[in-house]
């Protein structure tokens, strides 16, 4: 059974998207959006639309040059970054190397069909001068570039809001809903490729024997592939599975939130949350089952709605102070 993803759904296509109605028409209905010719006007754009080695040398022109982590992969891996078999390492291979080398790399693929790849790297610190104009995000919002050969990033998801532009090359975006982590069959949470636990489902080749529930993963998943200057709007934490599909292939994200405070990400809660409950015996972890969903999912209404405002402390209004305050406490706790 083949369950081919250029099949499914796109997500919804907007334009006269802008600052102004950007929260409501984008971010409010928590679905993905995709955004062509969001970067039409971008010089890297307009480069990468004359060629390859066009866009590459604009890159080169404006690099710090500082060493990157190259990521190399054999042919056997056909491009998808991943474990070894026995999901005690990674099928990749790492070295130290200059911007401008790293793109000559991949811009030069060996012949036995290794490929190759640069992941999240700074645009600010590692590419100074680049122009990059994003409309819709303060103007203090930090911008990545990831640049490789046809590399597959099997899908994961991220702890913030994404707006991820395609400036070189095309690359298909595949994306599940939240609920179907049951689904798309989780690999170690605490050991990854690349940062976020990921599918070990390979959607290229899906292995039904091995994952059959990702059948209904599949039935719930939109897909869309993206040229130079289109965009896509990823809400947290959706998952995502991204393909480039050219030879040399550019991607600038941005990330943001609007509610974590003081850098309270959830991933590191979720950790703890197992480190901390997952062995208690079953009646202690149905007793604080209750509290997390009083305390934390409010089941039962305001859970400080008896405090007086000025006693409400993390239940009530989280100020900037209060955030530093609980995130001291929260380190002396866990030394």
């Amino acid at each position: 059974m083949t369950l081919p993803l250029e099949q499914l759904p796109t997500p919804a296509e907007l334009t006269g998207v802008n600052a102004d109605n950007f929260t409501q028409r984008v971010i409010e209905p928590y679905q993905p959006v995709v955004l062509r010719g969001f970067a039409r006007h971008w010089p890297l754009v307009q480069a990468a639309r004359q060629s390859d080695q066009a866009a590459a040398r604009l890159l080169q022109q404006h690099t710090a040059d500082q060493p990157q982590a190259l990521l190399s992969l054999p042919a056997s891996a056909q491009g998808r970054l991943f474990y070894n078999d026995s999901l005690s390492g990674m099928n990749y291979r790492a070295q130290r190397l200059g911007m401008r080398e790293a793109i000559n790399q991949m811009l030069n693929q060996r012949a036995d069909g290794e490929r190759y790849c640069v992941q999240c790297v700074p645009v600010q610190q590692h590419f100074p001068g680049l122009v990059l104009d994003n409309p819709l995000l303060p103007d203090d919002t930090k911008a990545f570039i990831w640049l490789g050969n046809a590399v597959t990033v099997p899908a994961h998801f991220d702890e913030a809001h994404n707006i991820a532009v395609v400036v070189a090359g095309k690359r298909r975006f595949t994306l599940f809903p939240p609920e179907q982590v049951a689904n798309l069959y989780i690999g170690p949470l605490d050991f990854t490729p690349a940062g976020q636990p990921v599918s070990l489902v390979n959607m290229a080749q899906p292995d039904l024997t091995a994952h059959p529930k990702y059948a209904q993963a599949y039935a719930s998943a939109l897909s869309v592939e993206l040229e130079p200057g289109d965009a896509i709007y990823i809400p947290t934490p959706w998952w995502h599975h991204v393909q480039s599909l050219s030879g040399f292939n550019a991607l600038i994200n941005y990330w943001w939130s609007d509610t974590y405070v003081a850098g309270a990400l959830p991933f590191p809660m979720l950790l703890h949350g197992l480190l901390s409950l997952k062995h208690m015996p079953a009646p202690q972890q149905q007793a604080w089952q209750q509290l997390l969903r009083h305390y934390l999912l409010a089941e039962n209404g305001d859970p400080g709605a008896h405090l007086p405002a000025s006693a409400k402390g993390i239940l009530g209004e989280m100020t900037p102070q209060l955030a530093q305050g609980i995130n001291r406490w929260l380190a002396a706790q866990l030394k």
